[in-house]
């Protein structure tokens, strides 16, 4: 057994670390301690409880393994899964992690851990064009490994540089400049989400680079303090507190857009530099897409179940429970949430070892997942708002329960033997999810989870087999020019049917 001081550091160890010296900037204003600043104290302590997960008595068997080289402890989102068996305790890991946080924090540490560990898993398709970047590669997995470090990760370029026609100095990060022990690069790469509260950034490219592009080709990794990195974040989601806002105060996991200016990346923490190929083929090569669809796929399940259970609540406080209209759509709400866990399940038991020795999960229905979460999830809070309807509206502040009114509001909001207290907090969480600022920055978010939907779906075609659709189609055809078959099928039409034995 994993012993509680064994793995990683604390929660505590992580907030400690975050006044660091980093440069974030948060409505136009420097913010020099991250760790007390009011946007960042409930998702900061968030982040820490997932941490501390790993020592809790009742849940380190679940959140820790050893690592598959060492044999040492280390937690079960950095682990490679050495047997199928493996697999399905990485999905329980995931599980625990989305329910500490409802699946609301969809850059929780455990999603770019699993992105690191399929990458060490693949260690040496970095070494293709050099060596030492392998080595790189394996050194960085052990650090973040063996600290339980928590990543951030920028990947997407600027708007403007993706409408400009050419000309200009261009806008995304690419590399300035090598040097004797690393490169300097400069530019701007978006949207760092949980990145004024992570330990560490990752960058890779996220859109087909072209020939001439080499400057662009990078994968690397750096720590958010680096001297040159900037985080320009956009306003926060919670400003009442958690007692008025549960869901932003704690979940609201910030986004940012890094600005790099002129910034040293050591040769240790250089992955990939310049190799355009390589690049484009990170997530073929390295298997990385089955990793983390695994975890996403989990916790988009936690995250329905969630949207199911806030539904559940309001309507029993509402009285409606009952209801036709309101069994409906619970009902598909419900089958939403089992075709979620169907799919994880599904993609755990056709796990498979990879060509590099690991097992990783069937990545088609995972895949499946994440296609069809980003149309699902909007659904789940449309049903929301549609069995809540206007009682999601009013919703009193932690100020009206003070107030004069009161006690006629917990008289008025006390319904079907719920008190008042508990009706306003049900009101709360479903406002959140509903129809709040963060209910549409996790809809948005959900939608573009995979980038595009268009091309998350045209992705999901091409790593799709239709040869067993097509030939179950054929097999039905009916060629006009073919007597023989033309006649087999009208003899077949022409016989009677069984009869099906009356009931007694």
């Amino acid at each position: 057994m994993v012993g509680a001081a064994a793995i990683g550091r604390t929660g505590a160890d992580y907030l400690a670390a975050l006044d660091d010296g980093r440069r974030v900037a948060i409505d136009g204003v420097r913010v020099d301690v991250v760790g007390s600043e009011p946007p960042f104290v409930g998702p900061a302590r968030s982040v820490a409880g997932i941490i501390d997960l790993h020592h809790a008595e009742g849940e380190r068997k679940t959140m820790t393994a050893l690592a598959h080289d060492s044999g040492g402890p280390i937690s079960r989102y950095y682990s490679l899964a050495v047997t199928p068996e493996e697999v399905a305790l990485r999905g329980r890991c995931f599980e625990a992690v989305a329910r500490s946080t409802g699946g609301l924090m969809g850059r929780s540490p455990d999603f770019l851990a699993t992105l690191l560990a399929s990458w060490r898993a693949a260690g040496e398709v970095f070494g293709r064009a050099d060596a030492a970047h392998a080595r790189h590669l394996t050194s960085y997995y052990d650090y973040c490994a063996d600290r339980t470090i928590c990543h951030t990760h920028a990947i997407s370029d600027p708007p403007a540089d993706r409408v400009r026609a050419g000309g200009g100095e261009p806008l995304a990060l690419r590399r300035v400049r090598r040097t004797s022990d690393g490169i300097v690069v400069s530019g701007m790469k978006m949207l760092a989400t949980l990145a004024p509260l992570a330990d560490e950034l990752l960058v890779y490219p996220f859109r087909p680079l072209a020939p001439g592009e080499e400057d662009k080709a990078l994968v690397l990794a750096l720590p958010i303090n680096t001297p040159g990195l900037r985080l320009v974040c956009r306003p926060p989601l919670a400003d009442r507190g958690p007692v008025d806002q549960p869901l932003a105060a704690r979940f609201d996991e910030m986004d940012a857009v890094c600005v790099f200016d002129d910034v040293h990346v050591p040769a240790e923490r250089v992955f990939i530099d310049g190799d355009v190929e390589l690049a484009n083929m990170l997530r073929a090569e390295t298997g990385m897409t089955s990793y983390l669809w695994h975890q996403s796929s989990v916790r988009a399940a936690v995250k329905a179940e969630l949207m199911l259970g806030a539904a559940s609540l309001t309507v029993a406080m509402n009285g409606h429970r009952s209801e036709a209209a309101i069994e409906e759509k619970l009902g598909e709400m419900g089958a939403i949430v089992e075709a979620l866990r169907s799919l994880v399940t599904a993609g755990e038991a056709g796990a498979r070892r990879d060509r590099f020795g690991f097992y990783v999960p069937a990545a088609s229905p995972l895949g499946a997942s994440g296609v069809l979460f980003g149309q699902l999830y909007p659904r789940l809070v449309e049903l929301l708002q549609l069995v809540g309807s206007s009682s999601l509206i009013m919703a009193p502040s932690a100020g009206d329960l003070d107030g004069p009114d009161a006690a006629a509001l917990h008289d008025y909001l006390g319904a079907d033997g719920e008190p008042g207290q508990r009706a306003v907090a049900i009101q709360r969480l479903a406002n959140e999810l509903a129809i709040s600022a963060f209910a549409g920055r996790q809809v948005l978010y959900e939608r573009f989870f995979l980038g595009p939907p268009e091309m998350a779906r045209r992705r999901y075609h091409q790593m799709s087999d239709l040869e067993p659709a097509e030939r179950l189609a054929a097999a039905l055809l009916v060629e006009s020019h073919s007597p023989v078959r033309q006649m087999k099928v009208e003899e077949e039409c022409r016989e009677p049917l069984p009869q099906s034995p009356s009931p007694s």
